[in-house]
């Protein structure tokens, strides 16, 4: 058997590095921050404990690059611009973006980010890299669904009131059923939609 190039060779580790780092997410998720311990990272990677320390230096770095990891920014980014061009409705764009929750994310790690994440954003004292990446997280779907409540209530599509607070609601119900089990969603998902949007349709 010939020998792995160089190529080869950081494309296992880069793999291997993401079996921990799935593994880790979903023991933070199960356990909590404070009693995740490596061993149990370790344990549910199917790996050693010396190997968890060759790729992460500490827990807190373990859970962090987890995260960032774990977080699909840019495929969300690239799914806004996205809806952007296609000038359907506001209300059809959080729709569409809703759908897109529900069904282009890894379940099982979507699920776990979102409950870990509550964990974060519930507990006193994180470093300020977590609370950063935390806050970052949230900026972003504000930021990026913002503009489609406000000009939804602007054409009457979506119910008056405060455009941030009820941006808020919105947000915490799906980050709430994210936590949960989105897959119960993926069965008739657009009918199940359609109801969890009634919360915020003036139609």
């Amino acid at each position: 058997m010939a020998p792995l190039n160089n190529e080869q060779i950081e494309q296992k580790k880069n793999e291997r590095k993401a079996q921990i780092m799935r593994a880790a997410i979903k023991v933070f998720a199960d356990n909590g921050i404070k009693l995740t311990k490596i061993s149990m990272i370790a344990k549910e990677a199917k790996v050693s404990h010396g190997l968890v320390y060759h790729y992460f230096n500490s827990k807190d770095e373990i859970l962090s690059e987890s995260l960032e990891w774990a977080i699909e920014e840019k495929k969300a980014d690239q799914v806004f611009h996205d809806l952007k061009e296609s000038q359907n409705s506001p209300l059809e764009q959080i729709k569409q973006f809703t759908q897109f929750a529900f069904t282009e994310s890894d379940t099982e790690i979507t699920s776990s980010v979102f409950r870990i994440m509550q964990n974060l954003s519930s507990s006193n004292g994180l470093p300020d890299h977590l609370k950063d990446l935390v806050e970052k997280a949230g900026q972003f779907y504000i930021e990026s669904l913002y503009p489609l409540f406000y000009e939804g209530q602007k054409t009457g599509e979506i119910i008056q009131g405060d455009t941030e607070e009820l941006l808020g609601v919105y947000l915490t119900i799906l980050s709430s059923i994210m936590a949960d089990d989105p897959s119960f969603w993926k069965e008739h998902m657009e009918w199940k939609v359609e109801i969890l949007l009634r919360m915020i349709s003036a139609r």
